[in-house]
């Protein structure tokens, strides 16, 4: 009976990181771009992003194809282009809604846990956002004469990162 419970045990521990492997992409972000640019021939990337998006990992890149901005889907695993959208503001606006309803951790929430990582800081703004290819809640909080930001995990509430925004270029340093 023992020996169950050290499987159980041992199992459930594992498969937190089993889950992170499962998001790691095996396509690299230059391969991804490579398939993205081979669909929209001609076209320049302006950004791109490994997130979570629709309830699937992708490489996101957004291209700029003459006058229009398109949205190019590449599959993480495969390299091959899943889908291309035309980037409109109401496409942005939708992908917004459906991040803030995926969210886990409310704006509230998340406020009162950057105040825990700075303490007497202030919350000056909070934004739900991809950042560095991650979907993160962004706050900065000053505290004193320092600006913090603080990124958070909207579906754990664990502070990802805290960064000091410099006064002389608003650049962040690494805490």
């Amino acid at each position: 009976m023992k020996f169950k419970g050290f499987l159980t045990v041992g199992l459930a521990l594992s498969l937190p990181l089993f889950a992170e492997a499962q998001m790691k992409p095996k396509v690299s972000k230059a391969q991804a771009e490579q398939a993205a640019l081979a669909q929209m021939k001609g076209g320049k990337v302006l950004s791109g992003e490994y997130e979570h998006e629709s309830g699937k990992y992708i490489w996101s890149f957004d291209i700029k194809a003459g006058d229009q901005l398109k949205e190019v889907w590449v599959d993480p695993n495969t390299g091959k282009v899943i889908k291309v959208d035309t980037e409109t503001p109401a496409n942005e606006k939708k992908e917004r809604s459906e991040d803030m309803k995926s969210a886990k951790i409310t704006k509230s929430e998340a406020e009162k846990i950057a105040l825990k990582a700075v303490p007497g800081g202030k919350v000056m703004d909070a934004e739900l956002e991809h950042e560095s290819g991650m979907f993160i809640w962004s706050l900065d909080v000053k505290s004193g004469k320092e600006t913090k930001e603080v990124w958070i995990d909207p579906q754990s509430g664990k502070v990802v990162k805290i960064t000091t925004e410099s006064a002389n270029n608003g650049a962040h340093e690494k805490d």
